[in-house]
């Protein structure tokens, strides 16, 4: 057996939320994963898909970084792109 090395083992606080809604062509069901430690980073997956990516608010505002990390096409990306922009704006409900 290797021997294997710890190299970080922490964890954190964080919130999940479950957002599904419908673009023009199809459904999207999502986890968005934010942690107390990086306010402004999400995680978002795709539960469909089983796709995710790590997002920096900076991010938000390129509908091209949906398309290349979440492997879609330009009007799916469109749609996530504006939902997220909206909701990860606003307060989470509760």
């Amino acid at each position: 057996m290797l021997p294997f090395k710890t190299i970080n083992d922490e964890m954190t606080d964080g919130h999940v939320r479950y957002v599904s809604f419908t673009g023009d062509d199809r459904r999207f069901d999502l986890a968005i994963v934010k942690s107390d430690q990086e306010q402004a980073k999400s995680f978002v997956i795709d539960l469909q898909r089983s796709r995710y990516t790590e997002i920096h608010d900076h991010e938000l505002e390129d509908s091209d970084y949906f398309c290349h990390f979440l492997h879609l096409n330009t009007y799916e990306a469109e749609a996530i792109h504006d939902y997220l922009t909206e909701l990860l704006q606003q307060p989470q409900a509760t």
